[in-house]
């Protein structure tokens, strides 16, 4: 029998323009989708999944409703099973990024769809838990994942379902440990970059250094584009010294040019390296004392599963680590003593990011159209309003420093440095 094709599939599902019309793996998905019912759509085991993935009873009815609306469609049905081969099935080919919101399809159950096909998550998780060993309280807590789903889309769209944009993410469950503990998701990977951190062994002074050839505006910040940097970074790792340019722990580049001697400094974060990201989940707030027990959580955890693979940072780029967010919130403010207990620097910039506090895209968005439900919608809203762009920004927090972070601990000891500067081209 002849597989169902791409086009005509998104085609009658009306998002022709999915994935560029040519789905990743499409053929390969097809040959595996099975002849009958898939699982995921039996209706006669919802009950069961829903309680799993710790969702409300009253949401069974309306599930069942929507798998025997996509059992019954041919077309909906074979997307249905694109979308969880890889995702459940075939993680290891990547985050499916793109998924149509199928709104024109399924109007108001489209959210529904995607909730359908996310208890899976649930069953798959925990046995790749068991695979790790991992304790089934920590696997119950991850799970939870999909009711922090369930709540940005109730606040958003106001009725039950998951985001189009956030279902693809369950994929990165499958493909590295990743776990929540306590308020805070952790994924070991690798280190994708930003800066490079090197610490002098004589007194343990952490300093991190831009990147070469990044565009710096006149805030310190990363440009849009080359035509509006004020200057360029130049980094030159040599055999008796590291030269570039430093990164204020306040979350900005410095234009000043920093000589760091070797061996007394040594590399301590690189690309490549082994490290935690971290995930804020939603709801839940971010009371600083739950966040450093998670951190204290994350540190035992990691030691006692994956001992071997030892991590050399904290790290996240988020849009709460933009360097402008004290012009938005007060300095008591969670996220505000969040900022001051780690060492952030510049990201490229992300207006987007702020996809989590307006539940809308905000990149090139009338900040009057936006939603000003909440003080910080409104506190965020008139920042745009007065012609500045988001970044957002990332952060690193080291090992050592991880289990008592110290609220402006990087910034006091990078006020007291005495850094050897050079002239010299680098």
């Amino acid at each position: 029998m002849n597989s169902p094709e791409a086009a005509a599939i998104l085609a009658a599902i009306q998002e022709p323009e999915a994935y560029g019309g040519n789905p990743p793996d499409w053929h390969e998905a097809m040959t595996k989708m099975p002849p009958g019912l898939p699982p995921f759509l039996d209706g006669t085991s919802l009950p069961a999944r829903v309680r799993a993935a710790g969702l409300a009873e009253d949401r069974i009815a309306a599930l069942t409703e929507t798998a025997a609306l996509v059992a019954s469609d041919g077309d909906l049905r074979a997307f249905a099973w694109y979308l969880h081969w890889r995702t459940f099935i075939a993680p290891e080919k990547g985050l499916l990024w793109g998924a149509p919101t199928l709104e024109r399809r399924l109007g108001s159950r489209a959210g529904l769809f995607y909730m359908l096909l996310a208890l899976e998550f649930p069953p798959r998780l925990h046995a790749y838990h068991r695979s790790l060993g991992y304790p089934v309280e920590v696997t119950g807590d991850t799970i939870r994942q999909l009711a922090c789903y369930e709540s940005n889309h109730l606040r958003g769209c106001g009725t039950p379902g998951i985001y189009e944009r956030q279902f693809p993410w369950l994929a990165n469950y499958f493909l590295q440990p990743f776990v929540r503990l306590g308020r805070l998701e952790y994924q070991m990977a690798p280190y994708r970059g930003g800066v490079d951190v090197w610490k002098r062994a004589a007194d343990g002074a952490v300093l991190a250094l831009a990147g070469d050839g990044a565009n710096v505006d006149g805030e310190g910040l990363l440009a849009e584009a080359s035509g509006k940097a004020a200057w360029t970074t130049s980094l030159a790792v040599k055999a008796d010294a590291v030269e570039g340019n430093p990164v204020d722990p306040a979350g900005v580049i410095l234009k000043r040019r920093a000589r760091l001697p070797r061996p007394e400094w040594q590399p301590c974060l690189r690309a490549g390296d082994n490290v935690l990201n971290l995930h804020i989940p939603a709801g839940g707030g971010m009371d600083w004392a739950g966040v450093v027990g998670s951190f204290r959580l994350a540190a035992d955890f990691f030691g006692t599963h994956h001992p071997d693979r030892p991590w050399k940072a904290l790290v996240v780029t988020t849009w709460f680590m933009d360097p402008r967010l004290p012009e938005v919130l007060a300095p008591e403010s969670n996220p505000i003593r969040f900022q001051r207990a780690v060492y952030r620097y510049p990201t490229p910039p992300s207006p987007d990011s702020l996809w989590f506090v307006f539940l809308r895209p905000v990149a090139g968005a009338d900040p009057s159209s936006l939603p000003r439900d909440t003080s910080l919608q409104r506190s965020l809203a008139r920042f745009l309003e007065s012609g500045k762009s988001w970044h957002g920004g990332g952060m690193f927090l080291l090992p050592e420093h991880a289990r008592d972070p110290a609220e402006d601990g990087y910034l006091r000891r990078f006020r007291g440095l005495h850094i050897e500067e050079t002239s010299r081209p680098l």
